[in-house]
């Protein structure tokens, strides 16, 4: 089995987790904001505050995750070099005809609403809760 490496590059990022009988890593979103707000057919890069290792012979291809695509989060093309060292950031886009928020389960939603006055209008994802998957390919 190939070895890899995960390194925080920002101290609340989450190291991508991945099952032994599961083909994907699965990756967290990392921001200060209190949320990320991403209007209708846009796309954003979320960052993830983590960076990776592994041998030249392989690199990590991005997928969509089943519970995001459900919710018409898409997450754009995305490799993964071996020899890139930096952070890694997910280009999510949405496909919804509504906001979608990636917010921060301490954040009131009600706050958020209030906010935006689009309350009908928008879709929550939760911080706490993967973006995409990570594969490893050779």
């Amino acid at each position: 089995m190939e070895k890899v490496f995960f390194a925080k590059v920002k101290p609340n990022a989450t190291i991508p987790s991945k099952l032994e009988e599961n083909a994907g890593y699965d990756v967290y979103p990392c921001f200060e904001e209190d949320y990320i707000w991403i209007k209708p057919n846009e796309t954003k890069m979320i960052p993830t505050g983590i960076a990776s290792a592994c041998s030249s012979d392989y690199y990590f291809q991005l997928f969509e995750r089943g519970s995001t695509g459900t919710k018409g989060i898409g997450q754009r093309c995305g490799v993964i070099d071996s020899g890139y060292r930096n952070e890694w950031f997910v280009p999510i886009t949405n496909h919804n005809d509504k906001h979608l928020i990636i917010i921060k389960e301490n954040v009131s939603k009600s706050e958020v609403l209030f906010i935006t006055t689009r309350s009908n209008n928008i879709i929550f994802y939760p911080y706490e809760k993967a973006i995409c998957q990570a594969v490893l390919l050779p």
